[in-house]
């Protein structure tokens, strides 16, 4: 047997492990806190590349600790990537980018749902795969977009929180915020301004050229795009990409 492929299979079977056994102490602490019969979600987010200092704070803990590769988060977990920082995460088949400066909560992750929070920065979220009772959404201070097609999409939090910005490279979604409804269709850049509460102020134009973190965001797509493993395997199932790097 090709020595590659001998070592690859227990690798990927001891990360797939891994994530199970994280699953399985979280249902357990459920049980103990008197929620019984609520069984974990299959799914959970996998970060697989940070760029400069990436820091996680573990949902309902107060320290935050760097954040390395394989880290798996869910539910109530926050991230930091500091200035001149970049990170990459899976959800699935779901990628999310995040730029210097940001911060990114996880709201809610199970099997059918993903909710995050951006209170400040950038995040671009490239969605593979959608079905009628999927849910993928991003809450901003003053809005929330939902993602209603599969595509690429930009979104970015000015640090004061007053403006979000979302730019749709492919797909279609829409967002809610001071209590109207806004579209937002393929190639186009949405500006909107104001605090919840109130009426948004809101502008429409065409996509701008391509800035750093969205030229290395669709790098990193392409590379995805051309996976030899995702002949063979899932692109839902978490971790897939590192097989590329690891063997034939």
């Amino acid at each position: 047997m090709n020595r590659q492929k001998g070592w690859i299979w227990p690798f990927y079977a001891v990360l797939v492990s891994s994530f199970l056994f994280l699953l399985s102490t979280r249902g357990w602490a459920q049980d103990d806190g008197g929620t019984q019969g609520n069984d974990p979600p299959a799914r959970v987010a996998r970060m697989n590349f940070t760029q400069g200092s990436v820091s996680f704070q573990p949902g309902g803990e107060g320290d935050w600790v760097d954040a390395v590769p394989n880290r798996p988060l869910t539910m109530g977990d926050n991230l930091w990537t500091d200035t001149n920082s970049r990170a990459e995460l899976h959800v699935g088949s779901t990628s999310i980018r995040l730029g210097s400066e940001t911060s990114l909560t996880f709201l809610e992750l199970d099997d059918r749902v993903l909710q995050l929070r951006l209170a400040q920065g950038s995040a671009l979220v490239r969605v593979h795969h959608l079905d009628d009772d999927d849910t993928v959404e991003i809450d901003t201070p003053n809005l929330a977009f939902t993602v209603q097609r599969i595509g690429e999409y930009r979104v970015d939090v000015h640090p004061d929180g007053k403006t979000t910005v979302v730019d749709v490279y492919g797909g279609r979604g829409e967002a809610v915020g001071g209590g109207n409804n806004y579209t937002i269709i393929a190639n186009q850049q949405a500006s909107f301004t104001g605090d919840e509460d109130q009426q948004l102020g809101y502008d429409i134009d065409t996509l701008p050229a391509p800035d750093d973190f969205t030229s290395w965001a669709f790098d990193r797509d392409r590379r995805e795009d051309r996976s030899p493993s995702a002949n063979y395997v899932s692109p839902e199932l978490t971790g897939y990409e590192d097989l590329d790097d690891n063997g034939n």
